[in-house]
């Protein structure tokens, strides 16, 4: 194993140390999470395509929905991630000796090779949230507060549920305030961060995910899996998970500096 002398002491494996785990466990908890996501997506492109009248339409609105969050949440963060790989690495990580130098200047292309991540913000606040008269936000929280009901009867850690209910009063909170936005200031206020209302929902979608994961994972027989799927949740709910309080925050503020700046101070 790759080892680091300490002071005083024998050379003991990086990964002994905390912040080489966090970073471990945040390309863990986010990869796995972003797959989970991916897959949800597909789950109900598949019930889509195979479905009739109006189930068919409530499984496109899911889709529909997801979509634009799938297309950037792991490719924004796939950087991030590939970022810490290399940094677990130190000076080798930047070297021909590991891949991560070379996944760290490919993964870059993923978040404008189909649109970039503004674009799909404008659509998912813009266009996804509202269609059907918002009946596909509907859907997504009755989906989500479901598998919560199967998560607590699963005997998981009942936090995991309490923190991602508060999440999701949360969002409702934000979509409320910015309809409100939207109707008393027109759409350019609506849409002013709507790159941060979809990095939001990424944050709450793969919270989601990570809870279904563990429901199911508590069911198996498998404890490795279950071990290892908890190291991941838990550190997704307690360093990735409050970061929607500070996109709260500034989602709800009646301040649009973006907006208020003239082009000619920004340069």
């Amino acid at each position: 194993p790759v080892t680091q002398k300490q002071s005083g002491s024998a050379q003991v494996p990086i990964i002994e140390h905390a912040d080489v785990r966090r970073m471990l466990l945040f390309q863990k908890s986010v990869v796995e999470g972003s797959l989970a996501l991916i897959m949800q997506a597909s789950w109900y492109y598949d019930q889509w395509v195979t479905s009739d009248g109006e189930e068919k339409d409530n499984y496109f609105l899911l889709l529909e929905l997801l979509t634009p969050v799938v297309k950037t949440y792991p490719a924004e963060m796939s950087i991030l991630t590939t970022s810490a790989a290399i940094q677990c690495l130190g000076g080798y990580g930047y070297t021909k000796e590991y891949l991560a130098e070379l996944y760290f200047r490919e993964t870059r292309i993923h978040t404008i090779h189909e649109g970039t991540t503004a674009i799909h913000g404008l659509d998912l606040l813009g266009r996804k949230v509202t269609m059907s008269q918002g009946k596909a936000l509907m859907l997504l929280q009755q989906e989500i507060i479901k598998d919560m009901q199967e998560a607590a009867a699963s005997g998981i850690d009942e936090r995991y549920i309490v923190e991602l209910k508060a999440a999701l009063k949360s969002y409702e909170g934000v979509m409320m305030h910015l309809m409100g936005v939207a109707a008393s200031q027109g759409p350019l206020h609506y849409l002013a961060d709507a790159t941060l209302f979809l990095e939001f929902t990424g944050i709450l979608m793969v919270s989601w995910q990570w809870l279904k994961v563990l429901s199911k994972a508590k069911k198996s027989s498998d404890g490795k899996m279950f071990t290892s799927s908890e190291a991941a949740a838990s550190y997704y709910y307690a360093y990735e998970l409050p970061k929607l309080k500070s996109l709260e925050i500034r989602l709800r503020d009646n301040r649009f500096p973006t907006l208020d700046t003239k082009a000619e101070d920004i340069f």
